[in-house]
């Protein structure tokens, strides 16, 4: 069995299944509810946003930016940290404490952005961190900044179009623009397009400083129009906003993925990555271009796109760490069930704004499809997550990751 020093070293594995569990509370809110129960929709969207997601994206950075940066792992307050605020978030909503569980995310937002910051500030390398990585920052910004918008919307005196930006800024604002960073550097990567990570020999040092400063400027300008996207959101321009947010997000991919091109790995992994992405853009031009469906084209987002991406990455991260890395070149049936679950509840759950007369049905089958894909996703890599690694695996897999990124070159990174 795993020790708790093997959970602070390498936090998916708390995270993971822990963010599985959120999933599954806050989807099968929704059996009941399309049974003729209550239910709302603020505790589904925030438990799946700023609970689940979010303990995906928390395992993943604080396992991968020690590594990445040389530094040293998640400390025992740390993972407490992160730990009890989430638990306190979903207590929070469950009891209805709006204002509570806004406290509890703003706390989360908080810890990972010193948590990075510490580890970067830290670093054993020589080189600045990718520039893709100023969409994390942004993305927390975002995030802190629509919680405490919504803190002064719950008070009773805020304009009306700060009460419509705030949430989608402090959840889908934190959430997307932290996959446009983390996706923009790791997909090429793990969908098999090894792209260098050092300038071009025979470039000088201010040449190099130059261009980087370039990528900066460019990623500072896009995600001012990505932040432009939510006070177009609140001030009620619905199709503007969202066409603009897909544009950004189209873009960035475009340009450091790139999007349009296939994975040239042929695990099944790496192509629901691929998927994914495409799914996470084609829900916010889908937002833009139907702004009456614009809830059943988010889904398209979070549901075909983060979650797929979340369950594709986290199979990755799980069987590398558990020594098992070759089992990801071969067919494994519980991606191919949440792969199938997932392209059910999406379509379903499209359908269901689409098709008003089966609305509760539809709901329904789109919740159980859901819960049906992270339970059988659970079962598989439970085994994998509970499992030391080998001697040695740690040490392995932190020089090959260095190696693979080129992270340790004396020259600065283009990206």
């Amino acid at each position: 069995m795993i020790s708790w020093s093997d959970l602070r070293r390498e936090p998916y594995r708390l995270f993971f299944p822990l963010g599985v569990l959120f999933g599954l509370l806050g989807v099968g809110h929704w059996v009941g509810y399309a049974m003729g129960g209550t239910a709302s929709h603020t505790f589904h969207a925030r438990v799946q946003l700023g609970a689940y997601l979010f303990s995906f994206v928390a395992g993943f950075l604080m396992t991968a930016m020690p590594r990445f940066s040389s530094s040293h792992p998640a400390t025992s307050g740390e993972v407490l940290t992160v730990l009890g605020l989430l638990i306190g978030q979903v207590l929070s909503l469950s009891l209805g404490w709006w204002a509570r569980a806004l406290v509890c995310w703003i706390g989360l937002l908080a810890t990972l952005l010193v948590f990075a910051a510490r580890r970067f500030a830290n670093r054993q390398v020589t080189v600045s961190p990718p520039t893709e990585f100023l969409w994390v920052p942004v993305g927390v910004t975002c995030g802190i900044l629509g919680s405490l918008l919504t803190l002064w919307g719950l008070r009773g005196d805020a304009p009306v179009w700060v009460i419509a930006a705030a949430p989608p800024l402090a959840h889908q604002g934190f959430l997307l623009a932290v996959v446009v960073g983390i996706a923009g550097f790791m997909a090429p990567r793990l969908l098999g397009r090894e792209m260098p990570l050092v300038m071009p020999h025979g470039l000088t040092a201010e040449q190099i400083r130059r261009m980087r400063r370039r990528r900066i400027g460019l990623h500072l300008f896009s995600a001012g129009a990505f932040l432009l996207s939510f006070a177009l959101e609140g001030l009620g321009w619905m199709r503007m906003a969202y066409l603009l947010r897909a544009a950004v997000v189209t873009a960035m991919w475009e340009w450091s993925v790139p999007l349009h091109q296939p994975p040239r790995v042929r695990a099944l992994y790496a192509r629901l990555l691929w998927i994914s992405l495409w799914m996470v853009v084609a829900g916010l031009w889908g937002a833009g271009l139907w702004p009456r469906y614009r809830i059943a084209m988010l889904h398209l987002t979070f549901v075909g796109g983060f979650s797929l991406m979340a369950f594709a990455v986290g199979t990755m991260v799980a069987l590398s760490h558990a020594g098992e890395g070759q089992r990801l070149q071969r067919p494994m049936w519980a991606l191919w069930v949440v792969a199938a679950a997932l392209g059910v509840a999406t379509a379903a759950r499209v359908l269901a704004d689409v098709m008003p007369s089966h609305y509760f049905p539809l709901l329904a089958g789109a919740s159980i499809a859901w819960m049906a894909g992270g339970m059988s996703w659970l079962v598989f890599i439970a085994p994998y997550v509970m499992r030391p690694a080998a001697a040695g695996t740690f040490e392995r897999l932190h020089e090959d990751a260095k190696r693979r990124l080129r992270i340790t070159s004396p020259v600065s990174p283009t990206r």
